[in-house]
């Protein structure tokens, strides 16, 4: 069944306006008429079936029949912070990222990312939100994952202290404790984890995040790509936490 986020603003009287590229993908992709059914997700953690009614001016109308019993967010909120780098490579991360449960994305200008920012960043991130949206319809999710704009790498060490569990991948450290062995231990809710650019993690930059509290680790004996660790980071997270 189709789902579609909105706002809470959306949603009057158990009525749900929908309009903009959502009526567009609703009427002229789908082709859906009245009586059909969808879920609409007010981005809080919750899910509605609906029912299609009226099309006028442009937008849907759907009347809420009840709330959804899911729960399909994962337990642990996972931020992945990755090194700034190409479009191509963002757009992919954010996408599978969207997929396997993360709560947020957040890239850094870090001593070797290749790219640079440019004069339209605000263009690009929201490039990226309409991709995790995308992708959070597309697997059911119940909460949109965020996109952050990129930062400085000293913003995001002086922010990263909320997190209950701070880790950086970093391939010098693939043999001491592994993230494995870490996630054992780890009994919060909430988790930062740092990928390096194409270039990796400088190790001016490495010792700057072990002063501030991040734990190196490995990701198994094989060098992985900068848009590979991610993927593989927030599957190792799935299977600790929910499998």
């Amino acid at each position: 069944m189709q789902r579609y986020f909105i706002k809470e603003e959306q949603i009057e009287n158990k009525t749900v306006t929908i309009t903009g590229s959502d009526y567009h993908h609703i009427k002229n992709v789908m082709r859906m008429r009245e009586k059909e059914r969808i879920v609409v997700c007010p981005n809080n953690g919750k899910a509605y079936l609906a029912e299609i009614g009226n099309f006028v001016d442009k937008s849907v109308e759907a009347l809420i029949i009840e709330e959804l019993t899911e729960n399909r967010e994962m337990k642990v909120r996972v931020t992945v912070a990755m090194g700034y780098t190409k479009a191509a490579k963002q757009d992919e991360v954010v996408r599978r990222l969207a997929e396997l449960g993360a709560d947020s994305f957040l890239p850094i200008f870090m001593q070797r990312s290749i790219a640079k920012a440019t004069e339209n960043q605000a263009h690009k991130t929201a490039r990226l939100m309409k991709i995790a949206k995308e992708a959070c319809e597309q697997s059911q999710r119940q909460r949109l994952m965020r996109i952050f704009p990129p930062v400085a790498f000293s913003d995001f060490i002086a922010t990263s202290a909320n997190y209950g569990l701070l880790l950086y991948a970093y391939e010098e450290k693939r043999h001491d404790k592994s993230l494995k062995s870490i996630l054992s231990e780890f009994t919060g809710n909430s988790i930062i984890v740092l990928v390096g650019p194409e270039g990796g993690i400088s190790r001016e930059e490495a010792e700057r995040l072990d002063r501030s509290g991040f734990r190196a680790v490995g990701l198994g004996p094989r060098i992985l790509r900068t848009e590979t660790a991610p993927l593989y980071i927030m599957s190792v997270l799935a299977y600790s936490t929910e499998l």
